[in-house]
């Protein structure tokens, strides 16, 4: 009976669970086991994850309750919380770790005293198998029933567990798709590559506010230290600069070598209003941690310092390159001037700076933007009006003047 009990929820998941979302998948799950007489007072699946900051993901269904999702960071593993687990002990050894609480010491694994206390008598963690040996997938199952699990319990979940495997892959494949190519091309890019736009010449056109961080000084910085300290150095200013912007809705497309492409898009029938202060709000966020020192192993210091420009205009976003080697990237006329912006901040020697259309946004939301000037830009026919956010004109110094610059001109 149980052989078939077990049968019945292998098909269920293969036929109709594979087209449910994890959560509702577990739920379905846990109902199906419970009228297969198997007592559940607590079941989970968890995924390793290939991602920047997720170790692993979780999910965890109790009858009657609501379905809890759970994420496992990096500094969990530090901690040795993996390492203190029945899930390392049932993937390293390859086999189900069944622990009856009334026999189990505390300190055999890490969770036993948070069981215990929840009232859990039996418990068992089982590796799922998979296709990828490295990607790590596990179920637990636990009861409260003083009897615990009997073999009839322990058929239906042997029976389930490929089905639940396959089922399983194929649901965090996506994910883990997508969460490689929002790690490396941005969120927005991603979406549209799983949508299918992946040949070369598929570009939409887009407006957005751009925002450009550039690192000063980096020829010195790459020389003065090896290489392993200049790549913590360059890490360091990408966490003063990314996160602003992604709080703020920004899509960063681009590190490029030591500098930072990103966009604020602007919805089609919306004006720049919206775009641009997020862009400005980011900025200013990034720029307060701007010439902060690093301390290299060494014991020498160097600042962290960087300037950021804000443009606002037209684009196309989408795929470029030759054959099977694509970027998804942002180009046009716009994007060019924003890094022409971004290289005047250090001719300057201002740490921000923004166009004419993104001075004309701030100055009529009551922010101060200040002439820095008009300059020659490569590929513009006449010189450019640039604006010094948050400065007064009166404060502006040599570089305040409606004049064009002499002798500054910016070459490809």
């Amino acid at each position: 009976m149980a052989s078939v009990d077990g049968r019945a929820i292998a098909d269920w998941l293969v036929n109709e669970g594979a087209r449910l979302e994890i959560g509702p998948l577990l739920e379905g799950m846990g109902a199906r086991l419970l009228a297969a007489g198997v007592p559940v007072d607590r079941l989970s699946m968890s995924f390793g994850m290939l991602n920047p900051s997720v170790l692993a993901a979780g999910v965890r269904w109790r009858p009657g309750q609501p379905t809890e999702f759970l994420r496992y960071n990096y500094s969990q593993r530090d901690e040795g919380l993996y390492d203190r687990s029945p899930l390392k002990a049932a993937h390293d050894q390859n086999r189900w770790i069944d622990l009856f609480l009334p026999d189990t010491p505390d300190e055999l694994y890490g969770i036993v005293p948070e069981l215990r206390a929840d009232g859990i008598v039996h418990y068992i963690a089982m590796p799922i198998p998979g296709a990828e040996a490295e990607r790590v997938m596990s179920c637990t199952i636990a009861t409260k029933d003083p009897g615990g699990y009997n073999d009839d319990h322990r058929a239906i979940l042997r029976d389930i567990l490929p089905s639940l495997g396959l089922v399983s892959e194929i649901k965090t494949l996506r994910s883990t798709l997508r969460s490689v190519l929002s790690a490396y091309v941005g969120d927005a890019p991603a979406t549209e590559i799983l949508k299918g736009t992946v040949h070369r010449g598929e570009i939409t056109s887009i407006r957005a506010a751009m925002l450009i961080a550039d690192l000063r000084g980096f020829t010195n910085i790459s020389t003065r230290f090896a290489p392993e300290e200049t790549a913590e150095i360059i890490n360091q200013y990408y966490d003063s600069v990314v996160p602003p912007i992604v709080a703020r809705g920004g899509e960063v497309l681009k590190f490029i070598g030591d500098a930072v492409l990103a966009i604020f898009p602007i919805a089609e029938g919306e004006d720049d209003c919206a775009g641009v202060r997020s862009a400005l709000a980011a900025a200013r966020e990034a720029l307060s941690g701007n010439r902060r020192p690093f301390n290299a192993a060494d014991g020498t210091s160097i600042d962290v310092h960087f300037g950021i420009a804000v443009h606002v205009g037209d684009a196309v976003l989408g795929n470029v390159g030759s054959g099977d080697r694509l970027d998804f990237t942002v180009i046009g006329r716009d994007v060019n001037i924003a890094a022409r912006l971004a290289a005047l901040c250090s001719s300057l020697s201002r740490d921000f700076l923004v166009s004419a259309d993104v001075a004309a946004i701030g100055i009529e939301a009551g922010e101060c933007m200040a002439p820095a000037g008009h300059h020659t830009v490569r590929g513009l026919p006449e010189p450019m009006a640039v604006f010094i956010p948050d400065i007064c004109p009166e404060d502006v110094g040599e570089h305040c003047d409606d004049g064009v610059s002499q002798g500054l001109t910016l070459v490809d």
